[in-house]
């Protein structure tokens, strides 16, 4: 029995909604969360118009962001939780809960870009510059699905028969605001794990993300293609998956951008090394003025030095020349027992629409 209020709801009458918008690696640490609750939820698909840009302390509790054809599944009764990530959602996780009186219970993943007072609970990973406040929690990777018991279709290995064993798998992020992959360096790490193979046998298997630069992944084709030992470089779309090609790899090399890729291949317990990327021309400009100004400050909006950071104190992840295995604990689960207790819990009214968050 989970209590909202003065109403008493059982598991079957809560009504949760996914907050979904246009990056897998956000959709999938949402969805991870959603699923461990065994809650039933609705997926809500959000995009978003020119006032996406707009900071959420500045634009307050409205839909005025979210495209005209994605606002009519909003309207109606609030739900009773709502699982969010990303500043776009935030203005819309405030309506929400105006709108519900302040009953509705909010949840959000990563860095809000505003006061955390907001939700309920706020879980940040190490690279976010959240502040300290009873409601936050922080996790050193993000939440991830592979930690859920789904199979994958036998269908989708067929591609990979035949590839011998120990398979490594090659995992491409792409360029953040102050980091990039060069073409260059990426390859000389590539070919290293391609040495490797050589010497000890096995096969290497690549998959680049949505953030990919095409000429990146066309490098990386054509690089296997002439390897003197056997390869697969999955196609950008369709099958084998990304969850098909994690599950079929025996050890996971993935590039250092991708917090959520990072936490897929850790949480599978199998040999993970972390693959170097470089900073961009605006990161190297950056974080010489901010280590001089504000020593041991994060960057805004995320530092990703914080998390490789965490990765290192937790033994979480290796290199390509000494991959590491490792048996986090499964961080989803924890979160997940959280909201259920704080479900059962009476919501604090005056939080909604309190202050501007700035």
């Amino acid at each position: 029995m989970a209590t909202v209020g003065m109403i008493d709801k059982t598991d079957k009458d809560m009504r949760v909604w996914a907050l979904l918008g246009p990056h897998r690696g956000d959709n999938n640490q949402v969805l991870a969360l959603a699923e461990a609750l065994g809650l039933p939820f609705e997926e809500k698909w959000l995009s978003y118009n020119q006032f996406r840009r707009v900071q959420p302390a500045l634009l307050g509790a409205t839909f005025r962001s979210v495209a005209a054809h994605a606002r009519a599944q909003l309207e109606g009764e609030p739900p009773d939780l709502t699982i969010s990530t990303g500043l776009r959602s935030v203005p819309v996780v405030r309506e929400l809960r105006r709108r519900s009186g302040g009953k509705m219970r909010a949840i959000h993943l990563g860095y809000p870009r505003i006061s955390p007072r907001h939700f309920d609970l706020v879980v940040p990973t190490p690279e976010y510059p959240v502040p300290d406040a009873p409601n936050v929690v922080r996790i050193p990777f993000a939440l991830s699905r592979l930690a859920a018991d789904r199979a994958v279709d036998p269908a989708e290995f067929r591609a990979l028969d035949g590839l011998p064993h120990p398979r490594r798998l090659f995992v491409l992020g792409g360029p953040t605001l102050y980091w990039e992959l060069p073409e260059p360096q990426i390859i000389a790490s590539l070919r290293e794990l391609i040495a490797v193979t050589g010497r000890d046998g096995g096969s290497v298997l690549a998959i680049g993300s949505p953030r990919t630069p095409p000429p990146l992944l066309a490098a990386v084709e054509a690089e296997l293609t002439q390897a003197s030992v056997p390869t697969f470089m999955a196609p950008r779309e369709g099958k084998p998956s990304y969850r098909a090609m994690v599950e079929a790899a025996d050890e996971l090399y993935v590039t250092a951008d991708s917090v959520a890729m990072v936490a897929d291949a850790v949480n599978t317990r199998k040999p993970v090394g972390v693959v170097p990327i470089a900073k961009s021309s605006l990161g190297r400009a950056v974080m010489k003025i901010t280590d001089r100004l504000r020593p041991g400050r994060r960057l805004r909006p995320r530092d990703l030095r914080f998390f490789w950071e965490s990765l290192k104190e937790h033994g979480f992840g290796g290199t390509i020349d000494a991959p590491r295995a490792s048996d986090p604990p499964d961080f989803t689960a924890e979160i997940a027992k959280r909201v259920r207790r704080l479900l059962k819990q009476p919501p604090e009214r005056a939080k909604a629409g309190r202050g501007s968050g700035r």
